[in-house]
């Protein structure tokens, strides 16, 4: 397994843009003022006890704490006993610097589950990639998607530059993904004004700090994917993904994900990407080949009862095997799999 996975998705220029257009975060700073050396943002809950866990909205479902420098023990001793709550952080990367010192600091532990998800190496070049990742049939297939859509009209690919202005970007990112399932189903960043300005913030910041990635294939003038990414010491994680469904038989998703593949090798700057997605995910488990344990833990100073933290471990655990069977029979009946 791999050792690092990046915290873009909770670094703290993200979770500070995208927090003030939406509900529920927490900040936890180690130390409390001035710059951070931890931090955690989450989510505060009184039921069935005092307890804390990772803020999840649509932008942010990784639980990781942004460090800005390796932490120490007392940093991550203090982050556990800032809240005196027991804290639930979900979608830690396992055997990651971060993690083990929030581990070897809590006085409780209790892991829920562990699971993989994709990611890439960034070593060498996308053709070796390519001939190293797939066989000669699949590497014949993909190279034929793009050939057969630019034989129906003219097919272009962009990445964003850094600095250039990313209202375009992210005007035809919110576009595609509103026109799919997501806008149908409702759960499109758009048909939320506060997860659009959140978004727009979030981008803005990181673009701004030079952290942000964007890619964008269109066909005729019109753009029919669009995916971005953040970066952070090196490494980079994937966010959202969008794709005109009309030209589904191309696979343009898959298209897109070989651009960033092709552009995040070709840079040569970047260790390691991080699909950031679900596991199990059917198209890009299919891509990257590389995977990342993680896993959900409850954690607890000194100052928490091992029965109160016994207790709420026990009713945490009975929450989410009731809601893993939920999903499992939505995606069952629905004929898709649900974040």
């Amino acid at each position: 397994m791999m050792r690092r996975s990046p915290a873009t998705f909770t670094h703290s220029d993200w979770m500070s843009a995208i927090s003030v257009h939406l509900p529920g975060a927490v900040h936890v700073r180690v130390p409390p003022t001035g710059l951070p050396r931890l931090q955690a943002t989450l989510r505060e809950r009184r039921w069935p006890l005092h307890w804390y866990d990772s803020w999840e909205t649509p932008l942010s479902n990784a639980g990781l704490p942004s460090a800005g420098l390796p932490p120490s023990a007392s940093d991550a001793i203090a982050l556990i006993e800032a809240t005196q709550a027991p804290i639930l952080f979900r979608n830690l990367p396992q055997d990651h610097p971060v993690t083990d010192a929030l581990l070897n600091a809590a006085n409780h532990v209790h892991v829920f589950k562990v699971w993989e998800r994709a990611a890439l190496k960034l070593d060498g070049s996308y053709d070796a990639w390519l001939q190293s990742n797939f066989d000669q049939k699949r590497r014949k297939e993909l190279k034929r998607l793009r050939t057969r859509l630019g034989e129906q009209g003219k097919l272009e690919s962009f990445q964003y530059k850094p600095f250039e202005d990313v209202r375009p970007y992210l005007e035809a990112f919110l576009k595609l993904e509103s026109a799919g399932w997501k806008g149908a189903r409702g759960t499109a960043i758009a048909a939320s004004p506060q997860a659009r300005k959140a978004l727009q913030s979030g981008l803005a910041a990181m673009a701004s700090a030079g952290r942000l990635k964007f890619w964008q294939i269109n066909f005729e003038g019109e753009p029919i994917a669009s995916l971005f990414a953040l970066v952070d010491d090196g490494e980079v994680a994937l966010g959202k993904i969008a794709y005109a469904e009309e030209f589904a038989r191309f696979s343009p998703g898959v298209l897109i994900i070989l651009d960033a593949t092709r552009d995040l090798l070709d840079a040569g700057a970047y260790m390691l990407a991080d699909s950031n997605a679900m596991p199990g995910h059917p198209m890009i488990e299919r891509i990257w080949r590389d995977r990342i344990s993680c896993m959900d833990v409850l954690v607890a100073g000194p100052t928490v009862s091992t029965g109160a933290f016994k207790l709420l471990a026990t009713w945490l655990g009975t929450k989410d095997a009731a809601k893993t069977i939920i999903k499992r029979v939505l995606a069952q009946t629905t004929g898709r799999k649900m974040s």
